[in-house]
């Protein structure tokens, strides 16, 4: 199931929650020793994602905070975000020459970060989220690697779709509310 344009993300995952409660899921036991060793090196991939971008945004989210803090500033409010876009691979069934070819976005709407985030979230990489199945034994499983399969309902299955992801972050600038003086009245 590829994702739709004309649905939001949120829209995108509710409609992959419900094609996934009338078809069957992958279970991970039943994958070979090579898909799960891929899959592995996926949740790889992510980590160094996470690691990569985490003191990027920790950066932003400061020089935001001290604009935010500065009454000289314009800006009194921000939401830094980040999205991470899924892309088929050229070899996927579903994959069209023309079209965008997104597998699935994750979108982060509101980074804040602090100490407490390293138990939680983006960029808590020494934080294991891998279920305490039996089946996940010595793995770790990064942020974003579980979001894909628990959040985003994407199953294992699909996560061997992935070609490239694309990383954005965004930044949203708010002046609040701006009175407006009228010198003269019409």
């Amino acid at each position: 199931m590829k994702f739709n344009s004309e649905l939001t993300s949120h829209q995108n995952i509710m409609a992959r929650q419900e094609y996934y409660l009338n078809a069957p899921r992958t279970d991970y036991d039943s994958l070979s020793e090579a898909e799960k060793a891929w899959l592995r090196l996926l949740n790889d991939q992510l980590r160094e994602i996470e690691e990569k971008y985490l003191p990027i945004m920790v950066g932003k989210l400061k020089e935001l905070e001290a604009r935010e803090s500065d009454p000289s500033d314009w800006m009194e409010d921000f939401n830094l975000s980040f999205l991470i876009t899924i892309y088929l691979r050229k070899d996927d069934p579903e994959y069209e020459e023309n079209d965008d070819n997104i597998l699935m976005e994750y979108k982060n709407k509101f980074f804040r970060y602090s100490t407490l985030d390293l138990e939680w979230g983006f960029g808590a990489t020494c934080v294991n989220y891998a279920v305490s199945c039996e089946y996940f034994a010595g793995e770790h499983h990064c942020y974003l690697y579980y979001q894909l399969y628990h959040h985003c309902c994407l199953d294992w299955r699909d996560l061997f779709r992935i070609g490239s992801l694309y990383v954005d972050i965004k930044i949203e600038e708010q002046s609040g509310m701006l009175p407006v003086v009228l010198i003269n009245q019409i």
